[in-house]
């Protein structure tokens, strides 16, 4: 078990630069259609949220705030907080509310959850065509990856609550995929087709490929503008099997399995040879049908990518400093091509915006792959440096960038090697890497 100070160590920059769980529970919304949701404490974190994630997506996305005044340390925010619902769904009429407690709502001791518990109470009649829901995400703890997890959970759990007593047929062709939240919209959109190339439906939660992918807007919108429509979420009850990608999908999974009585397979990733080699393979027994013949083609080129980029990765030491999930992923993948993982000082886990943290540690790497949020450290220490994982700023189309299946495979280690190749030798390391710090 991790000791507190090694927990401190692990999230200390993800909070330093605002990548927090209330970014990953927003990011999560966004994929659910017709949504709002509201973050219960102080304007700036709302502003700050609006900035990291738009600067990625390069797409507007709206956060409401309930604020909480002086006053609400004394009588408490529940009446602040059902006069904000009212607002937001007299207004905007949305399909599904999400309310979003901070590190501020736990410091006064707010009971968010029997708050809008009331609040469903007093409006069944109104609230009876829609979801809402309530999640503490502190920034105090965990990621954007746990906060994108905890929000999904509550969806998932709030499904089961509202078709509790309704019985849904199975459809033997439809599945549930619940992506994680390394995964790009293009990722998503990439898994979609391969699902359905195999004759199955998919209900995808959340579904971020019709959500931040160009939408050409005509002003500003209070809700979201993509994702998986409500009615089709309570669809999630009829498929007959999950998959979840990446470990913090996991809960929502088994959520499924134990109380609607529908099975699941995880998959850590779908990037890297044997990965989308296991994941067509599940795919194919599942549905009892062929590979198309163009991914057969696709896994051709990918082994043809691996063989002409052997001589550039083979050695090679990598830090990858993002999260979990993502990290994983595209450590199975580097270590296809002969690339071993740098020995991180204990108690560091991705992300590691800040890179002064890594000083007098005894790790070698000949490279680092992380956010644009330790991009400036790199250079100072003459490492060379990849981006990838959340955010990313000043690059276009990284919404769309891939990363699973043998196409987005290919594309990953044809990009990295490129970069490789054109970055010449590490400052001040000859050709063999630099010592952290």
């Amino acid at each position: 078990m991790q000791t507190g100070d090694e927990r401190a160590v692990r999230h200390l920059s993800a909070r330093a630069y605002g990548v927090n769980q209330a970014v990953g529970g927003i990011l999560a919304m966004q994929g659910v259609y017709q949504s709002a949701s509201a973050i219960h404490g102080s304007q700036g974190c709302v502003e700050s949220i609006q900035a990291v994630l738009s600067g990625h997506y390069r797409e507007p996305v709206t956060i409401h705030n309930i604020a909480i005044h002086e006053y609400n340390l004394i009588s408490g925010g529940g009446k602040s907080i059902h006069e904000a619902l009212r607002l937001i769904l007299s207004r905007h009429n949305p399909d599904v509310v999400a309310v979003i407690g901070t590190t501020l709502t736990e410091s006064v001791g707010e009971d968010l959850e029997q708050t809008v518990q009331s609040f469903q109470e007093e409006n069944r009649a109104y609230l009876r065509d829609k979801m809402l829901i309530a999640v503490h995400l502190p920034d105090c703890e965990g990621s954007l990856e746990a906060g994108y997890g905890k929000m999904v959970y509550s969806v998932v759990k709030e499904v089961i609550h509202q078709s509790s007593g309704v019985i849904r047929k199975k459809r033997k062709d439809r599945i549930n995929l619940l992506p994680g939240a390394h995964l790009s919209p293009g990722d998503v959109m990439e898994l979609k087709e391969i699902i359905a190339s195999f004759g199955l439906e998919v209900i995808v939660l959340p579904d971020l490929s019709s959500s931040l992918t160009g939408h050409l807007m005509k002003g500003y919108t209070p809700l979201s503008q993509g994702g998986i429509p409500l009615d089709y979420l309570r669809e999630l009850s009829a498929s007959v099997y999950t998959i979840a990608i990446g470990l913090a999908m996991e809960p929502a999974a088994q959520l499924l399995r134990e109380y609607l009585h529908i099975p699941y397979c995880l998959f850590k990733s779908v990037t890297g040879l044997r990965e989308t080699d296991a994941f067509f393979a599940f795919l194919q027994q599942l549905s009892r049908s062929e590979t198309q013949v163009k991914y057969r083609w696709q896994r051709q080129f990918l082994l043809d990518t691996m063989l002409d980029a052997r001589s550039v990765y083979r050695g090679k030491r990598v830090a990858v400093l993002l999260e979990e999930d993502q990290r994983t992923s595209l450590l199975q993948m580097l270590a296809e091509m002969g690339v071993e993982p740098a020995k991180l000082p204990q108690g560091l886990a991705a992300p590691a915006e800040d890179c002064r943290m890594l000083e007098g540690g005894d790790a070698v790497a000949d490279f680092w792959i992380g956010n644009s949020f330790a991009q400036q450290r790199a250079a100072s220490v003459g490492i060379r440096y990849i981006l990838a994982g959340f955010p990313v700023f000043n690059r276009l189309g990284t919404p769309f960038t891939l990363s699973v299946g043998y196409r987005g495979t290919a594309e990953r280690l044809r990009d990295y090697g490129n970069s490789l190749l054109n970055a010449g030798p590490a400052k001040g390391s000859g050709t063999e890497g630099k010592h952290w710090g």
